[in-house]
């Protein structure tokens, strides 16, 4: 089963420690060793298309009402849900050791349908 992480935290928090990218990159290289990472990226701003009232518009983030921005993703294939939680919690203990007194989420998501084919 494949979930989708986001990692959450205050647009005002400013740039993560060294110390933190590099235990993430070491988190992320094992686990694609491991075979459960498929993707994994950090994420730029975002733009909102929006249909209200049969208009579609878009707006240009940062959006000013947000109070999470969500800094980056990865892609698993896991074997249960509580696996997936596990990787979640193993995220958040790194963002603790690391860059404490930073409010930090970790959200889960489980993603339905075949996956993509390999190319």
């Amino acid at each position: 089963m494949r979930y989708m992480m986001f990692v959450k935290m205050d647009p005002e928090a400013g740039p993560p420690p060294a110390a933190l990218i590099e235990a993430v990159e070491a988190e992320i290289k094992q686990q694609y060793a491991d075979g459960i990472l498929l993707d994994a990226d950090g994420l730029g701003p975002a733009v909102e298309i929006r249909l209200t009232a049969g208009e579609v518009t878009h707006i240009d983030g940062p959006f000013a009402e947000a109070k999470e921005v969500a800094g980056g993703f990865s892609l698993f294939e896991v074997r249960s849900p509580d696996e997936a939680v596990e990787l979640g919690r193993r995220m958040i203990q790194l963002h603790e050791e690391l860059w404490p007194g930073q409010d930090v989420a970790v959200e889960m998501r489980p993603l339905f349908g075949p996956p993509t084919p390999a190319e």
